[in-house]
Formats: structure tokens, sequence, C-alpha cells
């Protein structure tokens, strides 16, 4: 059986979790990217190590989908796509305590910046999809040809993650801009 709970954020609550962010996200340009990314790895593996519901692991999924993303070499992205990248994990830089409203507090702040990046992370599961049925497919070491056929995906993939966040984002007015994009990412 399942059963739904939904909940709304006023602007109080945004403009909380916005400032939240902000904060976070100062603190880090002092850091390295390294530093930023284990702070971010730390809170992820606090969330899936803890006993949670599984609406909340699965929010802590999507924050292991960006930090696979950050690190994959064949994923390639733009310096200015890699920074939006760095910018959400940088949310991340406090680990939450071990409590369980730390780490729900911690899971709506991945639900926001995974709202914000999801065209991205749309682009990247497919990219991963993509890439594992051509592996199992071809059966092909790294080389050329590999680095030819996910090169032409990739590029794919990323000019629809491109427009598709411009398309919102050109779209959207007024305050519903903001829900677009809630961290400016």
């Amino acid at each position: 059986m399942t059963f739904r709970v939904s909940f709304d954020l006023g602007d109080a609550d945004l403009q909380h979790l916005a400032e939240v962010a902000q904060v976070r996200r100062s603190a880090a340009r002092a850091q390295p990217i390294e530093r930023i990314v284990a702070s971010a790895r730390e809170v992820y593996l606090k969330g899936v190590q803890a006993h949670l519901a599984d609406f909340v692991k699965e929010r802590y999924s999507r924050l292991g989908v960006m930090l696979e993303m950050v690190d994959d070499v064949d994923w390639r992205l733009s310096e200015e796509d890699s920074q939006r990248l760095v910018n959400a994990l940088a949310c991340f830089t406090e680990p939450a305590s071990g409590a369980s409203s730390a780490l729900l507090d911690q899971a709506i702040m991945i639900e926001l910046v995974s709202r914000d990046l999801h065209h991205d992370l749309d682009g990247y599961r497919d990219f991963c999809k993509f890439r594992a049925a051509q592996l199992a497919k071809r059966h092909s070491p790294p080389g050329a040809d590999r680095e030819q056929w996910l090169s032409q995906r990739r590029e794919s993939l990323q000019k629809r993650m491109h427009t598709r966040r411009k398309r919102d984002l050109d779209a959207a007015a007024g305050p519903v801009r903001r829900l677009f994009s809630l961290f400016g990412l």
C-alpha cells in the first residue's frame, strides 16, 4: 500500500533554504573543488547509511547521481556546466548530523537542487544508459571508436540539456521563474 504525503514550502521556507544554499556556496568558494565534492559525498554516505524512508532515500540517490556526474570522465561537462554542478554540490558542504530531522532537511535541499538540475540529471542518466547499452552490444575496448560514439551522444544530450533549460527559463515568468532556478544554478 502506498500513502501519499505532501507539504508546501512557503515563500519564507524557500527564502530560508535559498539563503542556506547561498551561505554554503559562498563558504565553498574558498575551498578546492575536491573538498566540495568530498563534503557532498559525506552527506550522501550519511544519507544512504541511515535507516530512512524510501522517499528520503530516493532523494539521496539523486545526490549520488550528481556525484557520479562530477566524476565521470566520459561526460565531459563544459566549464560553465561543471561550475553549475559544483555550485549545486556546494549546497551540501555541511554534513548533516545523524539525526533524522537533519537528514530530512538535507533531503529537502536535494529535492530543490535536483529540480534546478533536472535537465542535467536526465541528460546524464540517458548518457549512462546509452554507454552501458553500447558497451554491452559492442564488447569493444576503450579506443577511438568508443570515443567517437560517446562523443556524438554526449554532445547531443548536452545540447538537449541546454535547450530545455533555456526553454524552461524563457517560458517562466515572475515568481514561477524562481521555481525553475531556485538557487540560480
